[in-house]
């Protein structure tokens, strides 16, 4: 009985998949993802932690939320059961969210994140928009039994399950013009789990006959469908919506705003200066006005929405360059491309192939940026640098992007440059399929240099116990020339920080410890990186972002609106090391076996349950066996094992590496099922802060 005891707990034990010591909440889906402004709607939210949460957070003043239980019944909770057995656990939490939004809030799309004590989630957009939810109420929906409609305009919500087809049906006039335009990528940009890592939605409108009034798999180059459509005929019609190899999952969920609504397909000019007034002609359906004014007051990207009686349109996509950049609309050919200056152009049939003149000196830097596709153009650029006489001296297509974490083709490109003499040269602006119209067009922008790298940090929201330590990454993507060092701004008084002396990683770790008697708030706090150059000392922001990733492998940087700090309620132990980690490395010899590490726990009065240490960020290089500080014990010295033969392959480097590291202590939980799955949850997780490894010769 014994031996089959002991057989069961270690079969138990190997099932654990993935521990969630401390794990902090996770947003899978809102359903449904929106609500109409100046209402209150609830809202089913799907994760992981998730039932742990206690408030709600968005990034907008006039909406207001609140977590609710979320009372199932026991047929409901068997449903979801089986789901959860074959679905991903990520998803396998729910709650309940009560949402009310101010009349005044914008139409658009707003950050929500969920708050418990162990942090703060991952954001996920909710969307306010101008028409009523309406939710499905057959998840079996057929063609003879949709999910009927009532009243138009509407927006029709719903998740596909594993190989479902969704139908709603509505009445419809001879001669409407008829908008369906769904938002779902919109809604989950990426899924982990999933190939090609998001809902691909396929829409078509059907008559009662069954015969195909319109079909849509994408708007231009966005994976989410839009219909635009005149009804032929007095009749009923049925919107039909899958996923394009009927995959299902209840973060397969959309959104499709439909009816007489505003749809937007363009506004020229697409270009402008922040501040300055600009009149725009707009194209599209339903408008109600084909002209429009706007200040942007944001410098770079601006979404631009336009309102007619009916309600808000989709977003448009406007770029505005900051003051003191001199923009030429349209010139003519071979106009000049100055430094500090930009042309907004389009390629048109009688010119598929634009040229425009610049001069450059010996030895100056060429850097030439055209904005088009990040700004909704259908343009797939191709740049091309011409000498005097017509050789190709440069040549570019694709240039990727970073701060567009959405995008996963980047078609505009940044040419670069070094002559080596003074010269004229000629540049050329095509589409790499040969197109041509107003729709093709782009912003090109000259500068003496761009940076040559763009930072992130993540995540955007950082939770810290009173008393304790937390961290965040940064990541740099391109080359940052050394030495270079993070900044901090915004920590109260009494908040420490270390590792901000960038080595040569280009990810690295910074830890921010927060005083015991920190009292629970949140506030916003930016990094900065500072660098050195031929010039002088420079400062760059580093981005706050979430990291999402795609089909299983493919990690991408969405910008969140801030960096935000969350002082949490402190835990009844912290970790420190016995040495200042902002002044010393950890140093050891390159043959040693094992790297001893002092580390130190301070308990509060009464708690003394055993502390397990693990190492927070192991690789092949480093391991380090569970080990515990048991009551009483106040510090224990960790020895880190080196694996030699891992080591071996930087003996020989000019430059030895650096490696950071943290010490984890956890308070074990309960074993707790999910469908199939097991997993190991903790009452308590602690840190200590990062420490760097260098070894010597």
């Amino acid at each position: 009985m014994r031996r089959s005891r002991h057989i069961i707990l270690t079969l138990l034990l190997a099932l654990i998949a993935m521990p969630l010591y401390g794990q902090k909440l996770s947003l899978g889906y809102l359903y449904p993802a929106g609500g109409q402004v100046g209402t209150t709607v609830e809202i089913e939210a799907g994760g992981l932690n998730i039932n742990k949460a206690t408030k709600v957070l968005f990034n907008h003043p006039g909406i207001e939320a609140q977590v609710e239980p979320l009372r199932e019944s026991a047929a409901e909770k068997r449903k979801r059961k089986r789901l959860n057995d074959q679905s991903s656990p990520q998803l396998a939490d729910r709650v309940k969210i009560r949402i009310s939004i101010a009349a005044d809030v914008p139409c658009g799309f707003y950050d929500l994140r969920l708050q418990g004590a162990s942090g703060v989630s991952n954001m996920l957009p909710f969307e306010v928009a101008s028409y009523p939810n309406l939710l499905e109420t057959k998840k079996r929906s057929t063609l003879k039994q949709p999910n009927m409609v009532d009243k138009l305009p509407a927006v029709l919500c719903g998740y596909v399950t594993p190989g479902g087809v969704d139908h709603f049906s509505f009445n419809g006039l001879a001669g409407q013009t008829i908008v369906a335009s769904v938002k779902a990528r919109r809604l989950v940009p990426y899924i982990a789990d999933a190939v090609p890592g998001w809902f691909q939605p396929v829409m078509k409108i059907v008559d009662s006959q069954g015969h195909e009034v319109a079909y849509s798999d994408d708007y231009h180059h966005n994976v989410d469908p839009v219909i635009i459509t005149t009804l032929p005929k007095d009749d009923s019609y049925t919107v039909i919506i899958h996923d394009a190899i009927y995959r299902g999952r209840e973060d397969f969920n959309y959104r499709v705003h439909i009816g007489e609504i505003p749809f937007v397909t363009a506004r020229y000019p697409a270009y402008g200066t922040v501040g300055k007034n600009i009149r725009q002609r707009l194209e599209g359906v339903n408008l109600g006005s084909t002209t429009a004014k706007i200040k942007a007051t944001k410098v770079g990207y601006n979404t631009l929405t336009h309102t007619s009686d009916i309600g808000t349109s989709d977003g448009v996509s406007f770029y505005a360059l900051p003051r003191g950049v001199r923009l030429s609309h349209c010139p003519k050919q071979g106009a000049t491309l100055a430094n500090n200056a930009a042309i907004a152009d389009s390629l048109t049939a009688e010119s598929k192939v634009k040229r425009y003149t610049i001069y450059a000196e010996r030895g100056e830097d060429v850097v030439v940026e055209l904005i088009g596709r990040r700004n909704g153009s259908r343009i797939d650029a191709l740049m091309r640098l011409r000498d005097g006489f017509g050789k190709v001296v440069a040549e570019v297509d694709d240039t990727e992007d970073p701060l567009q974490g959405l995008m996963t083709f980047h078609a505009d490109p940044v040419l670069r440059y070094k002559p080596e003499r003074s010269q004229v040269l000629i540049l050329e602006v095509e589409d790499l399929h040969r197109g041509s119209g107003e729709q093709y067009h782009y912003l090109l922008r000259r500068y003496n240099s761009l940076p040559s790298f763009n930072a992130f940090v993540a995540p955007a929201n950082i939770t810290i116990p009173a008393g304790g330590t937390a961290s965040f990454r940064v990541d740099i993507n391109g080359k940052v020339r050394r030495p270079a060092n993070l900044v901090v701004e915004g920590l109260p008084e009494g908040f420490t920080t270390s590792s901000l002396d960038l080595r040569r990683s280009n990810k690295w770790n910074v830890s921010i410890t927060a005083p015991k008697n920190a009292k629970p708030e949140r506030f916003p706090i930016e990094v900065k990186l500072e660098y050195q150059t031929p010039d002088g000392l420079q400062t760059a922001d580093v981005v706050p972002v979430d990291n999402m990733m795609q089909a299983f492998y493919y990690t991408h940087y969405l910008q969140a609106a801030e960096l935000s700090l969350d002082i949490a309620e402190p835990s009844p132990y912290r970790l420190r090391l016995s040495f200042d980690v902002c002044q010393h490395d950890v140093a050891f010899k390159m043959q040693s076996d094992v790297i001893p590490v002092k580390v130190i726990i301070d308990r509060d009065a009464g708690f003394d349950e055993p502390v397990e240490l693990l190492l927070g960020n192991k690789n092949r290089i480093f391991s380090l066996e569970p080990i515990s500080l048991q009551a009483g014990e106040t510090e224990k010295t960790v020895y880190i094992k080196v694996n030699q033969s891992m080591l071996a392959r930087y003996r020989n480097a000019r430059n030895l590496p650096y490696w950071q590291m943290s010490i984890v202590g956890t308070v074990k939980g309960e074993i707790e099922k999910r469908g199939k799955r097991y997993f190991q949850n903790a009452k308590y997780r602690e840190t200590t802060p990062y420490f760097t490894l260098h070894p010597t010769r």
